[in-house]
């Protein structure tokens, strides 16, 4: 298993060690934590083969700019 060495700062440490769970390494919690991106690429591609209507299609893409945009959690 190849590894990376990273820095960051104290609070980004105690932020990351008190959602760790027991016996969960570093690595674990951030993938568990941290979600891969929205493949919006793929996700069309699979879309493409299916029969939506316009209010379905604009939901959906709605929601999909939505997940873009920073949430106000973030700021």
């Amino acid at each position: 298993m190849a590894t990376k060495t990273i820095s960051i700062d104290i609070e980004a440490y105690d932020r990351l060690r008190s959602v760790r769970r027991d016996r969960e390494s570093f690595s674990q919690t951030i993938k568990r934590v941290v979600k891969p991106p929205f493949d919006y690429e793929a996700f069309r591609t699979r879309l493409e083969g299916l029969s939506l209507g316009e209010d379905a299609a604009l939901a959906i893409e709605e929601q999909i700019e939505n997940r873009r945009r920073p949430s106000s959690r973030q700021r």
